[in-house]
Order: structure tokens, then sequence, then C-alpha cells
């Protein structure tokens, strides 16, 4: 696993770091999860790379098993969570507003 970026922070699933931001939003983020997260939305696209570890991302009513290498894209306004049992890394680009 990488060096701590200097912005990592606990969070209630595990940690998460903003790796780059543009006009003071996170545009680029790493998360570690030891635990499941919550429901919540965005109102920007949110692309998810998984690079280490199984879980679970959850999207509207959608239910999707992943593992390292596997790519999510979640759409502005939707519900969605990651779930793991053994632990899951993430990488999160955040895309264009809904217009």
């Amino acid at each position: 696993m990488p060096e701590p970026h200097p912005s990592r922070r606990t969070t209630s699933f595990g940690w998460l770091e903003v790796l780059e931001e543009i006009d003071g939003e996170p545009a680029l983020e790493r998360l570690h999860f030891d635990r499941n997260g919550r429901s919540h939305v965005h109102d920007r696209w949110e692309y998810v790379r998984v690079t280490s570890g199984t879980g679970v991302i959850v999207s509207g009513d959608e239910r999707i098993d992943v593992k390292a290498g596997d790519a999510v894209d979640i759409p502005p306004h939707t519900a969605h969570w990651m779930e793991t049992e053994a632990g899951m890394d993430l990488v999160l680009m955040y895309g264009a507003r809904d217009a």
C-alpha cells in the first residue's frame, strides 16, 4: 500500500484521502473500507476503480460484486454505498455535474 497522503482522515468506514482538488472540491480520492459505507448522493458523476480487495457497490437498485481491477460509474443524484467483509481499496474520480 502507498504511503499515507497528508490529507488522510479517518471515516466511519475506514479512511479517505483527497489526492486532487479542482476549485476547492475533491476531484480524485483514495478510500479504504474496513466496514460498510453509508448511503449518500453526489451531484456529479463518480467513477470508481477497485484497487484491492473485494466487495459490493450498491448504486440505485443495483448491487455490483467487485474485485481489484473492476470499475463502476455512478450517475449523479444516485444513492450509493460500498460494502466489504474483508477490506477494499478504491480510487474515485469525480466528473461533470449534472446539468
